[in-house]
């Protein structure tokens, strides 16, 4: 602008402003007639409004007229022509030494064109946005909009700021189009914009075994460099709008998969210019479908031995999945799976459900799960696999040693592993241990012949992760004992003279009272000459109340072990005089 170019100079020439010349304000050109406002100038008499002009805007530029009345606000260009002109004024006061200033620049020419950037839907009402035209005549800008049957309609001029809210428009019944003119004080307006239209969205849902919903919009057009990418979002069940595809400017359909029954799913569209990178949301579309519910969480929680050795197993499935049929299966080595229990399941459905079963046998080995489920829709959704924990415990020299399998379910995972014992006073909790070697040691007391059977089972702490939470769940194992091995003390040699030391023959056994005893003595012939069934029971050398000579005698011993194993030994002992 040259007025604002002159103050510039005078102010850096002169330090401070004391005055200036205004010129008139050249508002608009209507054909060959410029058109003005006064100005305001009080330094000095008037003389004249000076016009100056030119064919190129860089120009130079001749003076074209003098105006000399004071009130005059118009001019004509007598013999302008078809050629494009530019235009000027300046005021001419008896100011001496004050700055004149000079007017915007206008043509002949009607206003520039204002491109529209973005026509976006917000709620039921659409917003406009357009950048500002360059032309400095422009003094507002209309907005229209294309009617069905009444074609294009002027909504409204914008005098202030470039952006518009169309409050009578109808975005959820379909594509609103836009279009815009500049305007000038003269009332010329400038070409109309291309017209930009919303996006209308339309959505359908599928079968009812699909579960599906095809959505499809109109594509954005007349961004200058087209669109970069679009955006669908959705929200479900009144939830917060999620992020769910984002697709290329091409694309103007999309497939929403794994849709739940009767819940209200509500959509919306975000288109994103290339460069730009204005944004326009589409109508938000909001619908509920029909269909066959799929089973959506379907999971083995856990398997957990019980006293009587039957297995606790459970799991869960989603309480409105239309399950016709299910088939809970057990296997010994985890390929070969065999049904426990099949069928129809109990209607309505629960989420948490539970089993015992009392077909394996967790104390011989562990025992794998899995669940199989069929839809209304013939879909068959196979669950994740959990095993019970087999424990073994064996005995040695003074000490039991267990072992057991690990903790196994693949949705999983194991914190740690806590060791019991039953005792007679209660089960006893003896350590809690983890990662690996999954062994354990526990030292008996040897003349204790309440350990001579010493039962154990673990309890494995885990947790369980199922659709992002995490459930922590107890697995018991079977109970296993260990039997310590009798020590059995028999002399080689014994001699009856009734003075109280080894006067008498019999086996010492430690570790408890053994069943089925049996004790016989056989003379060197073979002849049986001693037989008992107590354990309490000596020989004292006789064969009823006859005295036996000295020498050799053979033995036979056998005894139950409390644990159901048979003991023999057989070997010679000397009596001695």
């Amino acid at each position: 602008m040259r007025q604002i170019f002159w103050i510039l100079v005078f102010a850096n020439t002169f330090g401070t402003l004391s005055a200036q010349v205004f010129p008139p304000n050249l508002i608009c050109v209507q054909n060959d007639t410029l058109v003005w406002e006064l100005p305001a100038n009080g330094c000095g008499a008037f003389n004249a409004y000076l016009i100056y002009a030119s064919q190129n805007q860089d120009g130079p530029y001749t003076l074209l007229s003098s105006v000399a009345n004071p009130g005059q606000t118009t001019f004509f260009h007598l013999n302008a022509g078809n050629g494009v002109w530019y235009y000027y004024m300046e005021s001419d006061y008896n100011c001496p030494g004050e700055p004149v200033l000079q007017s915007d620049t206008l043509d002949n020419l009607i206003p520039i064109l204002s491109p529209i950037d973005v026509v976006s839907v917000n709620g039921a009402e659409v917003s406009v946005s357009w950048s500002p035209s360059p032309s400095p005549e422009v003094i507002g800008y209309i907005v229209l909009r294309n009617v069905p049957g009444q074609g294009t309609v002027a909504l409204d001029t914008v005098y202030a700021g470039t952006s518009y809210i169309d409050m009578t428009a109808d975005p959820d019944s379909g594509s609103e189009s836009y279009l815009l003119e500049a305007l000038d004080a003269c009332g010329n307006k400038s070409l109309i914009s291309d017209p930009h239209q919303t996006i209308f969205l339309e959505a359908e849902g599928n079968s009812a075994c699909e579960r599906s919903i095809s959505l499809s919009w109109n594509l954005y057009q007349n961004w200058p460099q087209g669109i970069d990418k679009q955006e669908v979002w959705v929200s479900a069940g009144g939830d917060l709008p999620q992020l769910i595809a984002v697709l290329t400017g091409t694309t103007n359909t999309y497939k929403f998969e794994n849709a739940d029954d009767a819940v209200e799913y509500c959509f919306f569209i975000r288109a994103i210019s290339r460069g730009d990178e204005f944004v326009s949301m589409s109508n938000e579309l909001c619908l509920s479908v029909d269909v066959v519910q799929a089973v959506r969480q379907l999971a083995i929680i856990n398997a957990s031995v019980l006293p009587d050795n039957t297995v606790e197993v459970s799991w869960v499935w989603n309480d409105n999945a239309a399950i016709e049929t299910y088939d809970l299966s057990s296997s010994s080595n985890n390929v070969n799976f065999g049904s426990i229990i099949n069928g129809m399941p109990t209607t309505p459905l629960q989420e948490n459900n539970m089993l015992i079963d009392i077909t394996g046998s967790p104390e011989s080995n562990r025992i794998y799960y899995q669940i199989e489920v069929v839809d209304a829709c013939d879909v068959a959704t196979l669950s994740n696999k959990a095993a019970s924990i087999h424990l073994s415990a064996a005995s040695l020299s003074g000490l039991n040693k267990l072992t057991w399998t690990p903790y196994f379910n693949t949705i999983g995972s194991s914190l740690s592993y806590d060791i019991y014992r039953k005792d007679v006073g209660g089960d006893t909790f003896l350590a809690s241990v983890s990662g690996s070697p999954l062994e354990y040691e526990d030292e008996i007391d040897v003349n204790n012949p309440n350990q001579l059977i010493a039962c154990y089972y673990i309890v494995a702490k885990a947790e369980v992760a199922l659709d992002g939470e995490v459930i922590e769940v107890s697995s018991t194992s079977n109970v296993d004992c260990a039997v310590q091995e009798p020590k059995v003390y028999i002399p080689t040699a014994f001699s009856p003279n009734e003075d109280g030391n080894n006067d008498e023959f019999r086996p010492f056994l430690q570790f408890g009272n053994p069943a089925n005893y049996l004790l016989q003595v056989f003379d060197r012939w073979g002849g049986m000459v001693f037989e008992s069934t107590d354990i309490n029971q000596s020989w004292n050398g006789k064969k009823g109340d006859r005295i036996m000579p000295v020498g050799l005698y053979g033995y036979y011993l056998r005894f139950e072990q409390l644990d159901g194993k048979l003991f023999e030994t057989s070997g010679e002992i000397s009596l001695i005089r």
